[in-house]
């Protein structure tokens, strides 16, 4: 049972949490600045953060709002890319093609 549990967990927590990030982003409101930041680099004292408003520029491109998103990062529409493209293989790999797999037959 534990180990079912554990192989459950190993096919599946990449994708779902991939896709909640996605859709927690493209539900939060872009022109709110809550002010909080969870940036290593601002943490230990470097001002640059390559990071800095990529859920922002998602959440933009998610509303068509283009130039707000390409301003509040350039790689958050390329991001959204990589994401679905990264969820889709999980996806086609860990469930889809995982119900046309012939179970082992031992003699």
């Amino acid at each position: 049972m534990k180990s079912t549990i554990r192989h459950f967990f190993a096919r599946h927590f990449e994708w779902a949490a991939m896709a909640t990030a996605l859709v927690l982003m493209a539900l939060m409101n872009p022109y709110i600045d809550n002010g909080s930041s969870w940036c290593f680099f601002e943490m230990i004292g470097i001002p640059f953060c390559p990071g800095e408003g990529l859920g922002h520029s998602i959440a933009f491109t998610f509303r068509g709002d283009w130039s707000n998103a390409l301003q509040a990062n350039v790689a958050g529409p390329f991001a959204i890319i990589i994401l679905v493209s990264r969820i889709g293989l999980l996806i086609k790999k860990n469930i889809i093609s995982n119900k046309f797999e012939q179970p082992n037959q031992t003699a």
